[in-house]
């Protein structure tokens, strides 16, 4: 009796001591290819949803830092004095016009560009390359050297890329017996407007959105 149960424990060691079979290598192999599949697209999916995420978030700061930019411009507008020679007609310079699609204003220099004094700004649609920008050009204000017709810039920037188009409008009254309304036109010679509003569309397709931008201008303010 020892020995059949010597033998039979014998068997058994050797059985399982051998390693696993052939049928349940296969089985673990393809349970761990299953596992890293279902783990590398995991992590696929978590990374795409990260850079999406991440270009969203850049986008929508873009486009924030942009309208906080204009905004702080568009607030300070002012109409400076004028230095006009006698040959010329005191009502045809105008420090503020603007049109659907481009708007020039006076207003200070950012504190952080370490140049003091007011500027001549110039906002408007241009082209670059292939597509439309958003552009931003400015110059120092000189009373006695202003054209109202004619813009030099000393500087520009493409503020946004790839837009489809601006539309400015601007809020006001040319007669004082007419209520105000929304314009897409206005002269600096009847003072500034109420209202600013700034528009910019994307291309289709574009994630890209731009909430309508209304500035209040201050009132006019003289420049000596």
């Amino acid at each position: 009796m020892t020995s059949v149960i010597r033998i039979h424990q014998a068997s058994w060691v050797r059985r399982y001591a051998s390693g696993f079979t052939l049928v349940e290598l296969l089985v673990a192999l393809t349970l761990f290819a299953l596992m890293s599949v279902l783990m590398f697209g995991g992590l696929r999916f978590g990374l795409r949803a990260w850079e999406s995420g991440s270009e969203r978030i850049d986008e929508a700061a873009q486009v924030e830092l942009v309208q906080s930019l204009l905004r702080r411009g568009l607030s300070q507008a002012r109409l400076p004095w004028l230095l006009v020679p006698e040959d010329e007609d005191r009502d045809t310079l105008s420090a503020f016009t603007g049109t659907p699609d481009a708007m020039r204003f006076v207003a200070p220099l950012p504190s952080h560009s370490g140049v003091g004094g007011l500027a001549v700004f110039q906002l408007s649609e241009r082209q670059n390359g292939e597509g439309a920008s958003l552009a931003l050009a400015w110059k120092i204000f000189r009373p006695d050297d202003f054209d109202s017709a004619a813009f030099d810039a000393g500087e520009e920037r493409f503020l946004l890329e790839d837009i489809a188009s601006i539309e400015l409008a601007y809020y006001g009254r040319f007669d004082a017996n007419l209520p105000p309304d929304w314009l897409d036109q206005w002269d600096g010679l009847l003072g500034l407007p109420q209202l600013i509003r700034v528009r910019v569309s994307f291309p289709p397709g574009d994630r890209r959105r731009w909430p309508d931008l209304v500035v209040a201008p201050r009132l006019y303010e003289p420049y000596f």
